[in-house]
């Protein structure tokens, strides 16, 4: 049981890593058409992630509650070395999740700026702060 929780989480944390690394190379190539999609499916993946970490936590505990000589003790070196690439998994997801959103942050500054350099008010004022008027809207500094 506790190898096919092993395997399920770490299968699902590759995938996340999978459309992490395919959302950097859509954003550096300024593809946008896949990210709603992209997101829906990170959304699934962590639902299912949250589930099978569950299930993997109360097999742990199950295992460590049972053996008085302690859960490193109970485990295999598959079950080891299972749990050791999960670690290298969480790892890499997080650093890709950092990259990532550098590169998100890069986007929303440039697409910021274009708006204040658009509109007389600015960024505030473009995202409704003040009554706009459609005058207003097409009025742009050239």
């Amino acid at each position: 049981m506790l190898k096919q929780n092993l395997d399920t989480v770490n299968a699902i944390l590759k995938e996340l890593i999978e459309l992490t690394e395919q959302d950097i190379e859509d954003i550096q190539a300024a593809k946008h058409g896949g990210v709603g999609a992209s997101v829906e499916k990170k959304e699934q993946l962590i639902a299912q992630f949250t589930r099978a970490k569950k299930q993997l936590d109360s097999t742990l505990v199950s295992l460590n509650n049972s053996s008085p000589k302690g859960l490193s003790e109970v485990l295999d070196e598959e079950d080891k070395q299972k749990l050791d690439q999960l670690k290298k998994n969480l790892q890499t997801l997080h650093s890709k999740n950092k990259e990532y959103a550098k590169f998100v942050l890069i986007v929303k500054d440039f697409l910021d700026g274009l708006v204040n350099t658009m509109f007389d008010d600015g960024t505030n004022r473009a995202y409704g702060d003040k009554k706009i008027t459609p005058e207003s809207i097409f009025k742009m500094q050239v």
